[in-house]
């Protein structure tokens, strides 16, 4: 061994999972050195400096290993993705905390079985050899003093005792269980007694698939937690050196991770109010204190979304306070399954209005409670209340179509279906009238019903209809001159009573507006605007033109300088009408004359009725008296 550059006169191979201060004590062992301080004094190092990553190569040179080697070894700092540095155990990150550097802790077993110093017992959450299955010791039963990681010999105390003979205390089977997830989480392979005890536990199952560092981190969280199936307002406090600590934490995460999730949820049911008390005054934070804090604010979202989503669904069977908006925790599943909705989001369930909602609150109709907060007060609803009263509502619902319901059956479009319905034709209602959803209108289903069987029982005969003659499509006359209001309706009421019968039917437009009738049956119903008592006649442009054979522009023309008086009330969509006496007194009397035809005519200027047309371009035209004075036509010379 050189001075300048020291190094041991054999290597000593480590083995896989071996604490790197257990692999020191291991080879001053083997090389005769009273204790594993001799190795640092030989590479000039302190104690506390063996496993800093800058000294790896100075004491990996001495034990004659490579420096990965060594660095593998050892419980080097890491950086995570955040601001705090972590530890390298075996290939896994784990938090600084969880290591046990003061109280070195030794299975008797194991050491009888071959003396080697495993990197599990520096785990400060181990207190249990899942091999043997017994409790680790830290402290010498003849001395009474704790075990030093720098004492003469790795299997004997400062003051000789030979730790092989100690004899160990049997572990209970469910921290039993614990230690061995915790071991197979390190990468230690597992005795079939082992996976036994993991298996009688039913233990949550992400708790098997969890890596090291988190696994740690959920057994210290769920062990200080817990205490005796209830969950502490405080976590107890935790020293990675404490054994007992340690094993009353094993424990207790056991019981709260044993047959998932039914104690989970028994120990938040225990910490609920005895009494039924006021929604509004339940606090998650007030009743599970800390627990709710490391829950959403403390604990990794990855490797606890599984503690989250059963507290999530605890909370949806069991809480029967509010949850407000500034529970930003919580996932939209639980804001719309909790027991408690605002009236803002009862309305969009109900569809309806908020203040609607508050009405009914009043009224005791749904149960619900008004929250004063700052400033404003807010209204709440049992969900289960208002779900009862909207299956109400929508029994009642379904008595009645909506709009475009009714126009398939019907064969109707747009706002025809509302203006029937306005008329008379059809019964309905308006949403908010009857809590329905608001600014909606819904037809009675009957009615519907009645006036499509009323079409339907005459059954008339297919024909080959093209265009209005003798017979009219109700297409047609509706938009000719019945209208989609009064008129229709007044049709469609005839229809049902039987007093008026369709004689044919066209497949040229859906529904009832494909049925024909004969065009004088429906001229009776048109709409007379200002006039519907009355018992004369009218006829539209389009029928006066027919009668004096002219254009419907020259009766355009004709109403236009006064010399047919149309019917007053007119409104858009129907037609404009005159009195059919009016027309057939202008007929007899007058006869449309063309110019070549009136030249040769011998007819005083005085009796010539000459009509200009309002559209521009289009002339005039003249009119000649069909009889002379002598009551005789005009004679052409």
């Amino acid at each position: 061994m050189s001075a300048e550059n020291p190094r041991l006169l054999f290597r000593v191979d480590p083995l896989p999972l071996e604490s790197p201060r257990g692999y020191l004590s291991r080879v001053a062992h083997e090389h005769g050195y009273p204790g594993p301080l001799s190795i640092a004094r030989i590479a000039g190092l302190q104690r506390t400096n063996l496993e800093r990553n800058e000294d790896a190569e100075r004491i990996a040179h001495v034990l004659r290993l490579e420096p990965e080697e060594w660095r593998a070894m050892c419980y080097r700092r890491v950086r995570d993705e955040g601001r705090y540095f972590l530890r390298s155990f075996c290939g896994h990150s784990i938090t600084a905390d969880a290591l046990n550097y003061g109280r070195t802790r030794v299975c008797p077993d194991c050491l009888r079985e071959r003396p080697v110093w495993w990197a599990l017992w520096d785990l400060g959450l181990v207190s249990a050899c899942s091999r043997h299955r017994c409790y680790l010791i830290d402290q010498c039963p003849a001395c009474g003093r704790r075990l030093r990681w720098r004492r003469p010999s790795m299997c004997r105390c400062r003051c000789g005792v030979d730790l092989r003979t100690v004899p160990a205390d049997p572990a209970p089977q469910d921290l039993l269980a614990i230690q061995a997830l915790i071991c197979q989480a390190s990468g230690v392979t597992l005795t079939s007694q082992a996976q036994e005890d993991i298996g009688a536990a039913s233990l949550a199952p992400e708790l098997e698939r969890s890596e090291l560092g988190s696994l740690l981190r959920l057994v210290l969280f769920a062990g200080s937690i817990g205490e005796e199936g209830w969950l502490r307002q405080k976590q107890r406090p935790f020293a990675a050196t404490n054994l007992s600590g340690a094993k009353k934490i094993g424990r207790e995460a056991a019981a709260l991770f044993s047959e998932w999730p039914r104690p989970f949820h028994e120990a938040l049911r225990r910490m609920l109010p005895a009494k039924a008390e006021d929604p509004s005054k339940l606090n998650f934070s007030h009743i599970y204190g800390n627990f709710y804090r490391h829950l959403f604010r403390v604990l990794p979202a990855a490797e606890s979304a599984f503690l989250r989503q059963e507290f999530e669904r605890f909370v949806v069977a069991e809480w029967k306070g509010l949850i407000r908006g500034n529970h930003r925790y919580f996932s939209p599943s639980v804001h719309a399954q909790s027991h408690w909705v605002c009236a803002h989001d009862a309305e969009k369930l109900a569809r309806t209005s908020s203040n609607r909602i508050m009405d009914l609150v009043r009224a005791e109709q749904i149960d619900g409670v008004f929250v004063k907060v700052s400033t404003r007060t807010e209204c709440w609803v049992k969900r289960e209340s208002l779900s009862r009263w909207i299956a109400d509502r929508d029994s009642e619902l379904a008595c009645y179509m909506l709009r475009p319901e009714v126009e398939q059956a019907l064969g109707i479009k747009n706002i025809t279906a509302t203006s029937i319905a306005v008329a008379g034709a059809i019964r309905y209602v308006r949403g908010p009238s009857c809590d329905f959803p608001a600014d909606v209108t819904y037809f009675l289903r009957e009615d519907v019903k009645q006036v499509l069987d009323a079409f339907e029982r005459h059954a008339p005969p297919l024909c080959d209809f093209v265009k209005p003659g003798s017979l009219i499509a109700l297409r047609h006359a509706v938009k000719n001159f019945l209208g989609r209001g009064p008129g229709l309706a007044s049709v469609i009421r005839a229809v049902v009573k039987g007093t008026l019968t369709p004689v044919g039917r066209t497949a040229r437009f859906r529904g009832i507006m494909g049925y024909l009738f004969r065009l004088d049956d429906l001229r009776m119903y048109r709409p007379l605007g200002e006039c519907p008592a009355s018992r004369e006649s009218f006829l539209n442009f389009r029928e006066s033109a027919t009668v004096l054979n002219v254009k419907p522009l020259v009766v355009r023309a004709l109403v236009h300088h006064g010399v047919f008086a149309m019917v007053p009330g007119h409104s858009n969509g129907r037609s404009k009408l005159i009195p059919e006496s009016e027309v057939l007194a202008f007929a007899t009397n007058y006869v449309v004359a063309s110019r070549r035809g009136t030249s040769g005519v011998e007819i005083s200027a005085q009796d010539v009725l000459r009509i200009r047309i309002p559209e521009a371009g289009r002339g005039f035209v003249v009119f000649i008296p069909a009889k002379t004075k002598g009551g005789t036509p005009p004679r052409h010379p």
